[in-house]
C-alpha cells in the first residue's frame, strides 16, 4: 500500500516559508562571504606575484654586477700579469747590469760604499 503524504497546516506552510527564507538569507550571506574571502586572496596574490618580480628584477640586477665585478677582475689578472712580466724583465735587466756594473769597477777592494 502506497504511504500516504500528510498535509501540511497553514501555521506549518507558513513556518516552513520562513524556515526557507532563513535559509536563503544565510546562503546569500555565506556567498557574499565566500566572494570577500576570493577577492581578499585574489589581492594577496597580486601583491605575492610583485613581490616575486621585484626579486627577479633585484636578482637580476645582482647577475648583471656580479658579471661586471667578473670582467674587472679579468681585466685585473690581465694587468697584473702583464705587470709581472715587466717586472721580471725588469728585474732580469737590472741583474744584468748590475753583473757589467760589478764586472767592470770591481778591485782587489771590492765594493766598498753599500746602500
Amino acid at each position: 500500500m502506497p504511504k500516504r503524504t500528510k498535509l501540511m497546516t497553514e501555521e506549518e506552510v507558513v513556518a516552513a516559508a520562513n524556515r526557507l527564507s532563513e535559509s536563503r538569507e544565510h546562503l546569500v550571506t555565506q556567498m557574499v562571504n565566500l566572494c570577500d574571502l576570493f577577492q581578499d586572496f585574489n589581492k594577496r596574490l597580486h601583491a605575492f606575484e610583485e613581490f616575486l618580480d621585484t626579486r627577479d628584477e633585484l636578482l637580476a640586477a645582482r647577475m648583471t654586477l656580479h658579471n661586471s665585478v667578473m670582467d674587472v677582475i679579468g681585466g685585473l689578472k690581465d694587468v697584473l700579469t702583464e705587470n709581472t712580466v715587466a717586472l721580471n724583465e725588469n728585474t732580469d735587466r737590472l741583474d744584468k747590469f748590475l753583473t757589467k756594473f760589478e764586472t767592470y769597477f770591481s778591485t782587489d777592494r771590492g765594493l766598498e760604499f753599500e746602500n
